[in-house]
């Protein structure tokens, strides 16, 4: 993989979300949610995987990226804390997905409210593409979406669910009430897309970009011909 940067400084560990991801400034002052070691490889992969699809599709999903955390930052700001600290990165693996954070930003509680003034054909958009990632995690009491005049997408670690049920993603999403905001052609143009991205070099590429120590780590992790099957199918149904 190519280095991309470092984080500067720990800030705290957040308190909202189950993976608790850290809040921390990289080396350009961006503030960035930090997830790592103590999500799990599989959660990291499903981050990367799914946000670099996003961006293809342009998707709106914030600025993100694979960067390094020194150990011996973490070692140091432990050092400071009264309670033990979920291990972001060891001796293994000092890298972490970090998304910088949008301003101004809060989560999406009320859809109808909150994405009033969103294209609506944006928000169908954005149903298909949990839909083909088969991420559960988008639901009316945990939304995952980010607004502030702007509609932003977060938290992909969850995706390519092995226990994913289509009856229960369509009756759970935040978005299902906006899924047929785009024509039957807009959708095929999409799977298409994906289709496409799954079956040529893409998936290939952007495996080589993550550190070894996330691929390389036993039972946890999905595999690259995993990911490309959940997506093969998902985009051809």
């Amino acid at each position: 993989m190519s280095l991309m940067g470092k984080i500067a400084s720990i800030l705290q560990i957040s308190e909202q979300g189950i993976s608790r991801p850290y809040i921390c400034a990289d080396e350009n002052g961006g503030i960035r949610w930090c997830k790592g070691n103590h999500t799990g490889f599989r959660s990291v992969i499903s981050e990367w995987i799914c946000a670099r699809l996003a961006r293809e599709l342009e998707l709106p999903i914030p600025d993100f990226a694979i960067l390094k955390l020194d150990l011996s930052l973490f070692n140091e700001w432990c050092r400071y804390r009264t309670v033990p600290s979920p291990e972001i990165v060891t001796a293994a693996n000092q890298f972490v997905f970090a998304s910088l954070n949008v301003s101004n930003c809060k989560d999406v509680m009320e859809p109808k409210e909150d994405l009033a003034h969103i294209d609506k054909t944006l928000l169908a958009r954005i149903y298909l593409f949990d839909q083909i990632i088969q991420n559960t995690d988008r639901t009316s009491w945990n939304s995952n979406l980010l607004v502030n005049g702007n509609v932003y997408i977060i938290d992909h670690n969850n995706a390519f669910d092995p226990l994913f049920s289509p009856s229960a993603f369509a009756e759970e999403h935040v978005l299902r009430e906006f899924k047929d905001a785009i024509c039957k052609e807009e959708k095929t143009r999409i799977r298409h897309a994906v289709a496409e991205l799954a079956a040529g070099t893409f998936l290939d590429e952007i495996w080589s970009e993550m550190p070894d120590a996330w691929a390389d780590a036993g039972s946890d992790v999905l595999s690259l011909s995993q990911i490309r099957e959940i997506l093969m199918e998902n985009a051809h149904e």
